[in-house]
């Protein structure tokens, strides 16, 4: 998943933890990414969702928290 959402929104940081390391229950996916620029924190989770469709439809059950950053606001918050 991290290299999908990473090629898919030109991400340059991108991190998933797996609850229970069986791929199915994620705990939480951050994502730092210029594509961010201007969109809302819905329209954020829906690019991340959009890049992972495939997964989420048969792999993964559950995403617990998302964190979607442009790199200025990653900055910020280091």
């Amino acid at each position: 998943m991290e290299k999908k959402i990473k090629e898919q929104l030109n991400a340059q940081v991108v991190v998933v933890k797996d609850a229970y390391g069986d791929g199915r229950h994620v705990r939480y996916i951050d994502v730092v990414s210029s594509a961010f620029e201007g969109a809302s924190a819905v329209n954020r989770q829906r690019m991340v969702y959009k890049a992972i469709w495939e997964e989420l439809q048969t792999t993964v059950h559950a995403v617990d928290q998302m964190t979607t950053r442009t790199p200025a606001e990653a900055a910020v918050n280091r």
